[in-house]
């Protein structure tokens, strides 16, 4: 056995003398309870903190703990500190003020980096114009047998669900159920090991959409077909056939690439599919996360409005902060959504209801100099003068007293709002494009108001005119200094 040391004299010293003893205490108990090794983590973060002089049992200083730490090693200190709290044999223990206070405190360090709080448009909540185009090109790319069923279902569990991928990874086809009060379908908690005592333990039953649940029949069907056709007679498929997975591995460990792939992997366990599911015959999280790059990669797949680039599909959990984003977003309360992202608590979900339309304004308008320039929506050209631009001397051609428009054919854009993003728009340098900017922004809140969802989507437009203000500040700023008027 390997012993690791604990220096619980060094931890101490983060809380007063008065309380010293009674956090050795704490210690001790703890260690009757976890690992050595665990319990050396926690007085090496409880050692840092006294270096740092910070208290662990002073609320005013939870930020900074927080701020200190990473996310694991703040909730490794939270939950010694709750355990201490709970410990009845010491006399001295962390009061209930205390305790609430860490319970209120979000892990996340920065709200600003949260991928869910900041709106990244890699790794946070799609948009609803993204989420829509992901749908119709999985449908089309499914029909058109561009995505095989398999990978076709992966995806549409991911966009409906917005589980965990190891929740999918467990689905057999007896999870896909038909009621009286119409079909079902089975998914299991994620915080369960593939052992004996926690495989397919616990699960949550949801509504499944009828065309869904035919896909999944069919598919069953041609599973089925070649079940038997390739491994006939190592198992009553049709007994076996309701605990095969959905997602299967189809190659043993170590075994070469052959082509075609067969439709499970070849193992002497095939027949104890008749009994129950198997972990062994589930596909693994490498070979998921690989259809997923894969699906990113071809072609005419869903490009980003905002990044002008392909959708993230593999980045962290991006279904679970849409689907949470857009239930905020309808209305529902902490539990109804902690219970549709099968969350044992509130806790995690609160920053779903942080995700209002305001603080997307607010959001909106910090990053909107930095999105303006990374988006690069505008394309069109910045021009002195009138005379400098195309078209600059036909009647026609001039919108209102801001720009020049360069087409040479009509258009029936919504001058001037649309013409931005257009790479024939020819902003004058000195015009007062903040009036523009300021009627767009108000039409979009008013959109917010009647639809939350849609009136938060960045709209292209708006980026477009920020970065013809920024730019042309940028110009006039350099001719300033060239004149030697600054």
């Amino acid at each position: 056995m390997t012993c690791v040391s604990v220096n619980w004299q060094a931890a101490i010293g983060c809380v007063p003398v008065e309380w010293q003893r009674w956090l050795h205490a704490a210690l001790a108990y703890r260690m009757a309870e976890i690992g050595q090794a665990t319990l050396s983590n926690i007085a090496s973060i409880l050692s840092r903190a006294a270096q740092a002089e910070l208290n662990p049992l002073r609320e005013s200083q939870i930020i900074d703990l927080r701020d200190r730490f990473s996310i694991t090693e703040f909730s490794i200190l939270v939950s010694f500190v709750v355990f201490w709290h709970d410990c009845e044999s010491l006399q001295q223990r962390p009061d209930q003020a205390l305790i609430d206070a860490y319970a209120a405190m979000p892990r996340k360090k920065l709200s600003g980096r949260d991928v869910i709080l900041s709106l990244d448009p890699e790794e946070g909540p799609f948009t609803l114009q993204e989420q829509n185009a992901l749908h119709q090109w999985s449908h089309e790319a499914f029909c058109h047998d561009v995505l095989d069923p398999e990978r076709y279902l992966y995806l549409q569990l991911l966009m409906v669900y917005g589980q965990r991928g190891i929740q999918l990874r467990k689905c057999v086809f007896d999870d896909f159920i038909r009621t009286e009060r119409g079909y079902k379908i089975r998914l299991f908690w994620a915080k369960q090991r593939y052992d004996d005592g926690g495989f397919r333990k616990k699960y949550e039953t949801f509504n499944l959409d009828a065309d869904l649940y035919a896909t999944v029949q069919a598919y069953q069907s041609l599973v089925l077909a070649r079940l038997k056709l390739e491994f006939p007679g190592r198992a009553d498929w049709d007994r076996a056939i309701k605990h095969v997975p959905l997602f299967r591995r189809k190659l043993a460990t170590g075994t070469s690439y052959v082509s075609p792939l067969p439709v499970i992997t070849d193992n002497i366990d095939l027949n104890s599919l008749e009994h129950g599911p198997n972990p062994d015959f589930h596909v693994t999280q490498a070979i998921t996360l690989n259809w997923l790059k894969q699906i990113e990669k071809m072609d005419s797949f869903p490009i980003s409005t905002r990044t002008h680039k392909p959708l993230r599909i593999t980045r962290g959990h991006r279904f679970r902060h849409t689907l949470g984003t857009d239930l905020s977003n309808a209305g529902l309360d902490e539990w109804s959504i902690a219970h549709a992202l099968m969350h044992r608590k509130t806790t995690t979900v609160r920053k779903y209801r942080q995700v209002s339309a305001e603080l997307m304004k607010l959001i909106d308008a910090k990053m909107s100099g930095h999105l303006a320039l990374v988006v690069n929506a505008f394309s069109g050209t910045i021009v002195t003068d009138r005379e400098s631009a195309k078209n600059g001397f036909r009647a026609d051609r001039q919108i209102q007293d801001l720009a020049v428009c360069g087409s040479d054919a009509a258009c029936h854009l919504d001058t001037p709002l649309s013409c931005y993003g257009c790479r024939k728009f020819q902003p004058l340098l000195h015009a007062d494009h903040a009036a523009s900017l300021e009627r767009m922004e108000r039409y979009r809140a008013q959109s917010i108001d009647n639809d939350k969802v849609t009136g938060a989507i960045w709209d292209r437009a708006i980026l477009a005119c920020r970065r013809v203000i920024l730019d042309c500040r940028s110009l006039i700023s350099k001719r300033e200094i060239s004149r030697g008027d600054v």
